[in-house]
């Protein structure tokens, strides 16, 4: 399994990667909205997600700049740094802390796409842009959800290539949310502490947990005229039949 980072209802656990003194993290649900249905050749698949709390939960709430809603032993110590010279990233000590934000991740298996990329059907487009019809999750650097309340968001699309889908069924599960920490170094470079918590989901592509996609073909415009002429020639015939 591969996963794509920005960095069903599935059970979930905020779990902490960072030290055993954590306090009780929120726990709850992932599910999949609109988990089935049929699509056209050309039609763009949006992914929503509903996120909800357990009732027995802590809230979900945090805040940045400043950085609030957090124990002071839930909040990172250290990040990834990137250093130009090694082109790659590092870990270092955090000097601050300045906030807090939410990302999601995509799990690449599944018919949709191949592997990490496009394939000769579909690409999986993150949402990054928050709206009223597509909510975003991405990048919220603060959040408020309550014990049993939840939150549905949009994690991406399933975008069509040049042509259209082949007729077929496509299925694709596997996702999650974030929780990452952004801070300074000594020398104030900033860097993030990625996943400090996940809010992990399955990744069963079985038929009845999977999100799931039939894409049928759209007729061809003569077979519409087609269509148009045989009805035209029934009508003529009915009014015929009945003497008008």
């Amino acid at each position: 399994m591969f996963m794509n980072r920005l960095s069903f209802a599935v059970p979930f656990v905020l779990a902490s990667v960072l030290s055993p003194a954590h306090a009780v993290l929120p726990t709850g649900t992932l599910e999949l909205v609109q988990r089935t249905g049929v699509v056209g050749p050309n039609d763009n698949i949006p992914i929503v997600v509903r996120l909800t709390l357990a009732a027995d939960s802590t809230p979900l709430t945090f805040s940045s700049n400043p950085l609030t809603g957090f124990a002071t032993e839930d909040i990172p110590t250290s990040g990834q740094f990137w250093n130009p010279e090694t082109e790659q990233n590092e870990d270092r000590e955090f000097a601050s802390v300045t906030g807090a934000y939410l990302n999601t991740f995509y799990s690449c298996q599944g018919t949709f796409t191949d592997i990490c990329g496009p394939s000769a059907n579909y690409r999986f487009d993150f949402n990054l842009t928050d709206s009223a019809e597509h909510p975003s999750i991405n990048f919220r650097e603060s959040f408020e959800l309550a014990p049993g309340a939840s939150f549905e968001y949009t994690l991406g699309f399933f975008v069509p290539l040049a042509g259209g889908a082949a007729p077929g069924v496509y299925r694709w599960n596997g996702t999650g949310v974030t929780l990452s920490f952004r801070g300074l170094d000594a020398a104030g470079n900033s860097g993030d502490s990625f996943s400090a918590m996940t809010i992990t989901s399955g990744n069963s592509l079985d038929p009845g947990v999977a999100f799931e996609r039939t894409v049928v073909a759209i007729p061809e415009p003569s077979t519409y005229a087609l269509m148009g002429l045989g009805i035209v020639a029934l009508f003529a015939r009915r009014r015929s039949a009945l003497g008008t």
